[in-house]
């Protein structure tokens, strides 16, 4: 009986394609493996994603796929179900969304190459009868080629599909398979296995042969299982001693895959090796909240908690012992962090709780790291995923529970391909599998602390510190009153805050939510400004490389001498205020005071980690950075934090612009005063009377959210209802404009059960050299959204060069 397949191939389409199964693989269950499959003239990888019981109807010819790649299946079942929602929800392509499920590395892809057989060489040598001008004009090709040719080229070279597939049929050419691209494979070591304790008979039979004896010795020593190397480098033929004992059958020889261990290496290369850890002592709301999750647990239902905790409450410490319930509990558990290059401490404290239970995924490791880490879990080697937001899709069975730190971050929302939000992700996931979801942060999102109020959340709250010390100190300086110094950006409270910290033996953190050393740069002869060719951005100096640089496409160029529009010499000047800058002029004003630099310029995630581990042995005196010092890190010795200016995001046209700044502003905050000494923050602000401010400055979390969910309401804004983007870009800027008219009239179609906010140019108008416009949908009711997103896709009209993408529940409105 025929087998049909369907396949959502590695590519961005909209649906999946039927195949046929060719008979060698028989009735083996292929659901969840990945294969490689003839797509158009080449070989693409594809996840099988059901099997049907026949081809689709008016189908008239079913290709058969190439070669199933891989023993095991590599999408298990929960991870299937939850992609298959992502694609709907999300209105992603099948193929990438599993693509993002899988191990990195591992994809493939093939040219259908067209080879001739024996028969097709001997009519091109002219040995055969008549043939039709085309298919001798394909031959010679093959013939001048001297070997299989791609499908593809020989297209180029004006022969038609239709005559290559006759030629096949003919059997006077065949198909045949180029595999390209690297491929990241299991690596094996061969080992040498003892099949039983060595007894008085075995020895008696070897007792000619002392070398013999001395590597069964030695292997009964290593524990029963060696390495062929390490027995080799310590008895001279041991490869032919264990072969002649192999055919004694005392000892079994095979290949064994082995898994580096990528926490091991970073252990041995930076901090060394952490001691294990005992939980802590819990005080009574923490102690509350373990209780509750572990109750939730015994319920095997799904259920979701927000843990609402003030900065330095303990919210690690709940996390950890209720994983250790779930894995007394025979269950597993996944953690997703923000960037977790940036909190080197919470994953050194799992590890050190959890030892090598604990894989860790994440795009710092190298693509072998990462291969091994997602298989030690797929294995059950390990329990325990622990990464961003894509170790949503960690391949471990038995769920129980699922945690997201600092829930509120925007970088769990994915902004290229699949556009998926991992918070929103994992709540699935957790109702799959009847797990517990722990959506836990100091500062909550609008869209969970709303699920609170209306019953779909369920709120633990820690209200104190962990160490029982108070919240630190908060004061605004009013930059329109204090003015700030011209190079520092310090006014003179801050200032001798500062230099107050230094005398007592503190640390201090200034944060600036802008990298670079001068925000822009023009001409003061004709006013001409520096910006991006490709993008609607200022380029920002960087002094470190002397160069003028684009923060979104990576352009840059030399700082001229002469601008090039007026050729004015001398003209030329550098204003506004970066982190860099700040650093070099924080370090003049303080010369005897370590100072270092933690943002994107620092580059890689290790030269990250190697900065923070600097502040954690107080190496560092002043820490200078953007948002990355606001990211969980836990410093005693930080006493003072100093917000240079509070106001850089307010204005931006995004209406979660002040959600966002209360967030960092009390994140930020809460950096200070985690130790035995108190803390101090001071905030220097143009706007001190603004509602995100204001309540930042009061660590006040219950009063902002009051105000803005007033305005948020009024305006059917999340978590009021719902949101759509549709965004549209491409080389031509009038096809671009005319595409999302287009669109924007097909969307009014719908009546008043959607708002169609737009078309309109985005706020970041150009980026990469392409246009970009967009427009929003808004409706209080998801499937009435869901049936216009549906309808403006399929008005689409395709254009070359033009990019359209569906954005659920947007997180930025640039």
């Amino acid at each position: 009986m025929t087998r049909f397949v369907d396949v959502a191939v590695q590519l961005p389409l909209p649906t999946s394609y039927c195949y046929r199964v060719p008979e060698r693989l028989g009735q083996r269950e292929l659901v969840g493996h990945r294969v490689l499959v003839p797509f158009g003239n080449r070989g693409v990888t594809g996840v099988v994603v059901r099997e049907t019981e026949s081809a689709p109807e008016g189908v008239a010819r079913v290709r058969e796929l190439y070669a199933l790649l891989d023993r095991e299946r590599m999408i298990i079942s929960p991870v299937l179900e939850l992609c298959r929602w992502i694609s709907q929800y999300y209105e992603a392509a099948p193929g990438e969304t599993l693509r993002a499920a899988l191990p990195p590395g591992t994809a493939i892809s093939a040219d259908q190459m067209i080879a001739l057989t024996e028969e097709g060489q001997k009519l091109a040598s002219g040995q055969g009868g008549a043939l039709p001008k085309s298919t001798l004009e394909i031959l010679a090709m093959l013939v001048a080629a001297k070997g299989p040719v791609a499908q593809r080229e020989l297209i180029k070279g004006r022969a038609k599909s239709t005559d290559l597939a006759k030629l096949v049929e003919d059997g006077l050419a065949r198909y045949e398979l180029a595999e390209k691209g690297t491929r990241i494979k299991d690596k094996s070591i061969r080992v040498a296995v003892l099949k039983q304790p060595i007894s008085d008979q075995a020895r008696a039979q070897l007792k000619g042969s002392r070398a013999k004896l001395a590597v069964l010795d030695s292997l009964e020593a290593l524990g029963g299982t060696a390495d062929l190397l390490e027995l080799s480098a310590a008895h001279k033929g041991a490869s032919q001693h264990l072969r002649a004992l192999s055919k004694l059958g005392l000892v079994e020889l095979s290949e064994r895959v082995v898994r580096g261990d990528a926490w091991h290496a970073q252990e041995e290369s930076s901090t060394g090796m952490l001691a294990p850890s005992a939980p802590l002592a819990l005080n009574e709301a923490q102690a509350e909240a373990v209780a509750k999750l572990e109750a939730g647990m015994d319920t095997q239902a799904f259920a979701a908690f927000l843990l609402y905790g003030i900065t330095g409450s303990g919210k690690t410490e709940v996390y950890l012992q209720l994983i250790a319930s779930c894995l007394e509990r025979g269950l597993n558990a996944i953690v997703l962090v923000p960037e977790i290059s940036l909190t080197p401490q919470l994953a050194a404290r799992f590890r050190a709780r959890f030892g090598p239970q604990v894989a860790v995924l994440h795009s710092a490791l190298t693509v072998r790291e990462r291969f091994d880490e997602w298989h030690r879990l797929r294995e059950g080697n390990a329990r325990i995923a622990l990464g961003a937001r894509s170790a949503v899709f960690a391949p471990i069975d038995k769920v129980g529970v699922i945690v997201i730190d600092e829930e509120h971050d925007s970088s769990f929302k994915q902004e290229e391909g699949v556009r998926y939000h991992a918070r929103d992700v994992a709540l699935v996931r957790a109702r799959n599998a009847n797990a517990l979801c722990v959506l836990g942060s100091a500062t909550p999102s609008m869209e969970s602390f709303q699920g609170t109020r209306t019953g779909r959340v369920q709120l633990l709250s820690l209200p104190q510190r962990a160490t029982g010390r108070p919240l630190p100190t908060v004061e605004l300086l009013d930059m329109r009153r204090f003015l700030p110094d011209k190079q520092t950006m310090l006014t003179a409270p801050l200032s001798a805050a500062i230099e107050q910290t230094l005398h007592d033996g503190d640390q201090v953190i200034l944060f600036l939510n802008r990298r670079g050393f001068d925000t822009f740069v023009l001409c003061t002869s004709c006013g001409h400004a520096f910006r991006c060719r490709r993008c609607s951005v200022s380029l920002t100096y960087h002094r470190f490389r002397e160069r003028l640089m684009c923060h979104y496409c990576a352009h840059e160029e030399p700082l001229p001498g002469i601008c090039p529009e007026c050729s004015a010499s001398d003209a030329i000047s550098r204003r506004g205020f970066g982190t860099e800058k700040i650093a070099e002029a924080v370090a003049e004003r303080f010369p005897s005071a370590r100072v270092e630099r933690l943002d994107r310029d620092v580059a890689s995630g290790k030269s990250i980690q190697q900065v923070l581990g600097r502040v954690a042995r107080r190496e560092v005196d002043i820490l200078v950075g953007t948002q990355m010092v606001t990211k969980g890190h836990d410093f005693p010795g930080v006493t003072l934090v100093g917000v240079l200016c509070a106001d850089t995001g307010l204005s931006l046209p995004d209406f979660r612009a002040s959600e966002k700044t209360f967030q960092l502003l009390t994140q930020v905050a809460g950096r200070a005063g985690r130790g035995d000494k108190g803390g101090r923050v001071l905030i220097q602000s143009y706007r001190c009377e603004s509602p995100a401010i204001s309540a930042a400055a009061q660590q006040d979390f219950d009063l902002f959210f009051a105000g803005e969910a007033v305005d948020r309401e009024e305006l059917g804004y999340p978590p009021f209802g719902h949101l759509v983007a549709i965004r549209v870009d491409g080389n031509d800027a009038s096809a671009v404009i005319r595409q999302c008219r287009r669109l924007a009239d097909a969307a009014r179609k719908y009546g008043d059960e959607v708002s169609v906010l737009g078309p309109a140019e985005a706020p970041l108008a150009r980026l990469k050299g392409r246009t970009r416009w967009h427009l929003w949908l808004r409706a209080g009711d998801r499937a009435r959204l869901r049936r216009t997103v549906k309808g403006v896709m399929a008005a689409v009209e395709v254009v070359p060069g033009l990019r359209v993408a569906v954005d659920v529940d947007p997180v930025s409105a640039l």
